[in-house]
């Protein structure tokens, strides 16, 4: 394996396509939120708060719908309840169990989102143009549908039922301005299919934040420095991905030949193995896409999704996870 083949597998890979463009939506949607007064939302809270439905949504609910355990979920709503966007109810299906509901103000954040995304949709589109915009919608809308997966009106799409004038396509199945969520739902797909892949070649507990690491990380070392600037992430959270990474036998740490205090990062020998494993999980997921979606709609996705991510200026795979 050379660096070049390498690096030319991560950028094309559809999941890290995926991945970056909605690390992009997602950051464009809290710069807006700060510019309106809501900086205390965090990046994390999205999982809570796009998969929240107006009637209240039950924790394990939520928690199977962002793809995190049911603890990881209940600290993301107590964050959010802190900040008065959403409360616990009593479920009234079952008086043991309780509901999560917006609040008043988390109504007011949703109907804010509304002019939100219609802002960053004027972004896109002086970019790549309406038309390519709304067809990357389509084609996306499409492979989530090829791969029966559901789009819940949950969040802020909540605000916004289906209804026959949304729909924009011939064959009614189009909902306009739901690229973020899509783009979200694939993403998620892919990571799932894609860890369960690995863990039957061998590869158990992979988790998403060890990919910062382990998909930036260069054939011929990289130091931890260089690592955290490339991932896009502080020295302090890369230096504790290094150990969890390294405790799992995949990198291998050495002494800086300039700098004896400079701790290098290679991949071991298990690492190498990874790497090998990872790529023909690559192939095996394209086919498997491939024959759900079909090649052609596969093949108009992933040009579709470069198109914009090069004219977004994007780096894939992306700086931060």
């Amino acid at each position: 394996m050379t660096q070049q083949a390498l690096d030319r597998a991560r950028a094309d890979n559809l999941g890290h396509r995926l991945v970056a463009l909605a690390g992009d939506f997602s950051e464009r949607i809290l710069a807006r939120y700060r510019a309106q007064g809501y900086d205390t939302i965090r990046p994390v809270h999205g999982a809570l708060l796009r998969n929240l439905e107006l009637e209240g949504t039950r924790l394990t609910t939520l928690a199977a719908r962002a793809g995190i355990t049911h603890r990881a979920m209940a600290k993301i709503v107590d964050d959010v309840a802190g900040l008065g966007f959403v409360a616990r109810r009593p479920d009234p299906d079952d008086r043991r169990a309780s509901r999560v509901h917006f609040t008043a103000r988390g109504i007011r954040l949703l109907r804010d989102s509304s002019d939100i995304i219609e802002h960053i949709y004027a972004g896109y589109s002086a970019l790549v143009g309406a038309a390519p915009l709304e067809q990357l919608e389509n084609r996306l809308y499409h492979f989530l549908q090829g791969l029966d997966i559901e789009v819940i009106h949950s969040g802020q799409q909540a605000l916004h039922p289906v209804r026959p004038e949304n729909l924009r396509d011939a064959s009614g199945a189009y909902l306009s301005h739901n690229l973020g969520r899509y783009l979200q739902l694939a993403g998620q797909d892919y990571h799932r299919r894609c860890a369960r892949a690995m863990e039957a070649r061998g590869h158990p507990g992979i988790r998403f934040d060890h990919l910062a690491l382990l998909t930036h990380l260069r054939l011929d070392g990289m130091n931890l420095s260089e690592l955290a600037e490339g991932a896009g992430i502080s020295l302090q959270a890369m230096g504790k991905q290094v150990r969890a990474v390294h405790r799992m036998g995949y990198i291998s740490l050495r002494e800086g030949a300039a700098d004896r205090r400079v701790r290098e990062v290679r991949f071991s020998p298990r690492g190498h193995a990874f790497l090998d494993d990872l790529l023909a999980t690559f192939d095996e997921l394209d086919a498997f896409y491939a024959a759900q979606a079909g090649p052609r709609r596969l093949q108009w996705l992933q040009a579709s999704l470069a198109r914009l991510i090069g004219a977004l200026g994007l780096a894939v795979p992306a700086r931060s996870f």
